[in-house]
């Protein structure tokens, strides 16, 4: 069988075709009719392939969404205008990832802080020191505590009204940096986004074109974050949120340049900077960040198991030393030394984070890998406090 994974989930669905199939789809390519197929395929291999036969492929294939066809461009024009249309944009991982009812997601997060692997309860805020954290958005289950330990110390040490949360974009995004002016829905209620930050930040910029926010809809590592600032704050202290994607830095690496080198990234930098210093609220900056992924589930041919975990906290520890001492470029120096091998996935949000605040010092909170072991794989994630 051929396995058909769309790795923008336009198809949603794992689709399986007979292998046989091959020598005809690899035709498909928007340069050949049906006759031309047919041709090739005599030519090839002395037999004639029925018409019929072809047609009814491309049409299972356009069913799934999974060629370049009107039909698929219709339907992705009415998602994108539903989307448009929409006040608040709807959770994404609710029922799945987390659940889906609000008193069972919250003993969910409750025992991320209190398992052995936790920070334990959270305290009385005792200060307004910290500028940012470093919180993971890998799958909760089993992970949790990790994200616990960051925001353990985001309630005790800021008392922040408006937290920008600086997202990893996993799919295709409209831009460098990607703003979303909708709330956001959770079974715990509506975070409501500062709109006016956003506009103000526009205002700023060079760039004044929009290019929408579509990206948003599905993406999961700025909705992981909301939730547990809502979990952490419901009832204590009432708060916005910014949300923001980060588009890939992978044109930077293969270009051997910084990214505060890029007039695009500049100018959002430079912005966003300005408005944090001219913002007459407290703000708090949330890098949504994993790590490491290393091994075949990721295009590695080599194996990972815990038996190659200090292997990998050893290769992490050499970038995040930077980050210890507010080092931004170092951390991105890092990683280009490299050539980004080891898919370092929040390497957008973390470098953006660090150059906006430009802290002093951080502090590495907790620090843990997940495996997969039916393919050997591995993703190693952190929580980080930024002072």
């Amino acid at each position: 069988m051929i396995l058909f994974q769309d790795p923008e989930r336009w198809c949603e669905e794992l689709v399986f075709f007979p292998a046989e199939i091959a020598p005809i789809i690899q035709y498909f390519d928007g340069m050949h009719t049906v006759r031309d197929i047919q041709e090739k395929l005599m030519r090839e291999t002395g037999e004639l392939v029925m018409s019929d036969f072809i047609e009814k492929i491309a049409q299972d294939l356009d069913s799934h969404l999974l060629l370049d066809s009107e039909r698929f461009r219709k339907h992705i024009a009415q998602l994108k205008k539903e989307w448009s249309e929409l006040k608040v944009r709807p959770p994404v991982l609710a029922g799945t990832s987390y659940p889906a009812e609000k008193e069972e997601l919250k003993k969910f997060l409750d025992e991320f802080y209190t398992s052995p692997e936790g920070p334990g309860q959270v305290g009385e805020n005792r200060s307004d020191k910290l500028r940012g954290i470093v919180a993971p958005h890998i799958e909760l289950k089993d992970n949790g505590s990790v994200y616990a330990w960051a925001y353990k110390t985001l309630y005790e040490q800021s008392q922040a009204e408006v937290f920008l949360i600086l997202g990893t974009g996993h799919f295709q995004t409209e831009d460098l940096l990607v703003f979303c002016e909708k709330d956001f829905q959770t079974p715990l209620g509506i975070a409501e986004t500062d709109r006016d930050f956003i506009q103000k930040v526009r205002e700023k910029m060079k760039k004044k074109s929009q290019l929408g926010d579509f990206s948003h809809r599905r993406e999961h590592s700025v909705e992981l974050q909301v939730i547990f600032l809502q979990h952490l704050l419901e009832g204590k202290r009432e708060f916005k949120i910014v949300p923001a994607l980060l588009g890939s830095f992978q044109i930077f690496l293969e270009l051997g340049i910084s990214p505060k080198d890029d007039p695009l990234f500049s100018d959002y930098l430079n912005a966003l900077k300005e408005v944090i210093a001219e913002y007459d609220k407290k703000l708090c900056i949330i890098a949504s960040a994993d790590l490491a992924h290393l091994g075949p589930r990721y295009g590695d041919r080599e194996l990972y198991a815990p038996i190659r975990e200090e292997e990998i906290k050893e290769d992490d520890q050499k970038m995040l030393n930077h980050l210890l001492q507010g080092d931004a470029e170092g951390f991105f120096q890092e990683i280009a030394r490299i050539k980004d091998r080891r898919r370092i996935c929040g390497l957008a949000p973390i470098y953006t984070s660090f150059k906006l605040l430009e802290p002093a010092r951080a502090e590495l909170l907790k620090w843990s890998v997940w495996y997969d072991m039916s393919t050997k794989s591995a993703v190693s994630f952190c929580s980080m406090a930024i002072y």
